[in-house]
């Protein structure tokens, strides 16, 4: 994982000295209001204790192998946003990114956004979960579109075109 880590950050000078980070500087901040407002919401609701508890108990629901669902696109939308990766993994049968204080990820793969175990579900009332999934589809929404930005950025395009379904309009990055 380290190998891919490493690679994708030289990529990521590649697209600094081309100029193409600053045309989606703004997308990036955008993704990352939402995701702070997602942490808030997991706080005030009680999530995060309920997680944090489950992880000091030798609990997760981070299982082996998940990093590899992690595309090189969101890998490297967390390297801008700052994501200290690291070196190896911390409990064996787990996640790569799993640490002792929970995900090292920003932004995470759909799936680990979207699975809530049965102690939340039991525990944090509907109208907070809904509140989270709310955000958690802004969230994903806009990080899906980082994400195929980048992958056009791959394919060594210079001019981008893009659809932005709430203008119902095509735009250029």
């Amino acid at each position: 994982m380290n190998e891919k880590i490493d690679i994708l950050k030289d990529r990521v000078k590649e697209l600094e000295k081309k100029g193409i980070l600053s045309r989606i500087e703004e997308l990036l901040k955008q993704l990352k209001e939402f995701i702070i407002q997602e942490d808030k919401e997991r706080l005030l609701s009680g999530m995060t204790e309920i997680c944090a508890k489950c992880g000091k108990e030798g609990k997760a629901c981070c299982g082996s192998a998940i990093e590899f669902k992690y595309t090189d696109e969101l890998l490297l939308i967390n390297i801008l946003l700052g994501t200290k990766f690291p070196d190896e993994p911390e409990f064996p049968d787990m996640c790569f990114f799993l640490t002792t204080s929970g995900c090292v990820l920003f932004a995470r793969d759909a799936f680990c956004i979207n699975f809530i175990c049965d102690k939340i579900k039991e525990k944090i009332p509907l109208e907070k979960l809904k509140r989270l999934r709310e955000l958690e589809g802004l969230h994903l929404q806009l990080q899906f579109r980082l994400e195929q930005i980048l992958k056009q950025i791959s394919g060594n395009r210079d001019s981008l075109i893009f659809y932005d379904h709430s203008k119902l309009n095509y735009f250029h990055i």
